[in-house]
């Protein structure tokens, strides 16, 4: 994926959705698929996780390539010189390796497809290199850069790439053909990661794909730790199929520095989650507080579950579910209604938690705000868990048992207070970083506070590039 394409989607998810159903449980199901078919889409195009940078404009130069500001403190700059590391590096892959004619053959095909116009890659290009060419689980699978001409007039960047997928053996007429053209970036990221690719028949290829620069190495972990780490025996590159995939994090160390860490991807598109038995509803609800309606927090649990692959260490469990009542409207409507607070424990710290609200409000719409996080644990029975509603000034606080009342602090002085019914409430109070939400008994005496939780840290625990 593409910085912009990836930039696009958070802001998407940021934004949330107000989406309309007949019912709500089956609205919040419908949700979820929609969600996850958008999703689907995306990686079946093959779409690569990446790590945002800034985007600058830079001054194409002269000659038979891209020129590029020599400012280090330029991302862009800072990023072509990791992608032209990228493009040099010997080819990869056992095919590869073993076969050193195929892969002229492959680059002489691709060079004449590009030209002839036949991908997207429509700018002119000085040189075409494979970067990746093997078997991988049922597809022949190359990773193909394409150094630009002169450089991209948004970006600046010099290098885009593609990634190809055939059946597995398959020629290298067959590989260079347009219609074997996986995904495309308008990048060569240095850390660049694959999975769901689709074959020309419609099929899978069942592959997953990481690489970085000749100098860097390729390191897994495997979840619910997420710090055993161990280097790939393939060094520079990862594959994974679906006999060898594991829930783990993938990370990037170049020069002996950790320039990026992610959870990896899986390698086929996610089934559609089946419906919890009630042995698992049981177990999501144990210690649940307040009065939590059965079949939304069925629903709720799914849907967490599913949010994204490798980023939650432990199952879901339900904190909270009761009416919700007062709350101030945002711009995209009403928050009263039916509400089911749940947490995880997100790799590789801290907790993810999201909440679910089935609203018989205007239009019987279900809303949800999913994605926040917390570094303590708010499955404890003394947890105060506040979440505020979207855009609004309001603030659902869950408090701990003998919590009578429930108030909105800032600086030292109380913005708001509010009674607790059903082990929550919901106060006023406009955001700010300072925020802390009280928990109170009947004497006036603090059973404990909280703040508001964060978006998700970025998955990305190195420097960067």
């Amino acid at each position: 994926m593409s910085v912009d394409d990836r930039i696009r989607e958070v802001l998407v998810e940021l934004a949330g959705e107000a989406l309309p159903a007949p019912d709500p449980y089956g609205r919040l199901h419908a949700r979820h698929r929609r969600v996850r078919r958008r999703r689907a889409i995306a990686a079946g195009l093959g779409l690569i996780v990446v790590m945002a940078v800034t985007a600058v404009v830079l001054s194409p130069g002269g000659g038979g390539g891209p020129t590029t500001d020599n400012d280090d403190t330029n991302p862009a700059h800072s990023m072509n010189q990791w992608s032209e590391r990228m493009r040099e590096t010997p080819t990869r892959g056992q095919v590869a390796t073993a076969d050193p004619a195929y892969v002229d053959e492959l680059t002489r095909l691709l060079a004449q497809h590009q030209r002839a116009g036949d991908y997207e890659q429509k700018a002119g290009v000085s040189e075409v290199n494979v970067v990746f060419l093997d078997d991988v689980g049922d597809a022949r699978v190359a990773l193909v850069a394409f150094h630009l001409a002169s450089p991209a007039p948004v970006t600046g960047y010099v290098n885009s790439s593609a990634w190809f997928a055939a059946p597995r053996g398959a020629s290298a007429a067959e590989v260079a053909g347009a219609a074997a053209t996986a995904s495309f970036s308008s990048t060569l990221d240095p850390f660049m990661i694959v999975s769901k690719l689709g074959k020309p028949d419609g099929t899978n290829a069942g592959a997953a794909v990481a690489l970085v620069p000749e100098g860097c190495v390729v390191e897994s972990a495997p979840l619910p730790a997420v710090s055993d780490w161990k280097p790939e025996p393939t060094g520079s590159y990862l594959v994974r199929t679906t006999a060898t995939e594991r829930a783990e994090w993938w990370r990037a160390i170049c020069d002996g520095v950790v320039r990026d860490s992610q959870p990896a991807p899986t390698v086929l598109p996610p089934e559609e989650p089946k419906p919890l038995t009630d042995a698992e509803v049981d177990a999501a609800l144990e210690g649940a507080r307040g009065q939590v309606d059965r079949q939304l927090a069925s629903a709720a649990v799914r849907a967490s579950t599913q949010i994204a692959p490798n980023q939650l260490s432990g199952p879901v469990r339900v904190l909270w579910g009761g009416q919700i009542a007062g709350a101030k409207p945002d711009d995209h409507g009403s928050w009263d209604g039916t509400g089911v607070l749940t947490a995880a424990p997100a790799a590789p710290s801290g907790w993810q938690v999201d909440l679910h609200i089935a609203s018989p409000a205007a239009d019987n719409t279900l809303r949800d705000l999913t994605g926040s996080w917390m570094p303590d644990d708010p499955t404890s029975p003394t947890a105060v868990v506040p979440m505020r509603f979207g855009g609004s000034d309001s603030v659902l606080v869950v408090a701990p048992d003998g919590a009578k009342a429930v108030r909105a602090v800032h600086d030292g002085s109380i913005v708001d207070t509010a009674d607790v019914n059903g082990l929550a409430a919901v106060v006023d109070a406009p955001d700010s970083a300072d925020l802390v939400f009280e928990a109170v008994d009947a004497g006036g005496t603090v059973l404990g506070s909280g703040r508001i939780p964060n978006a998700m840290p970025t998955v990305s625990t190195g420097i960067g590039w």
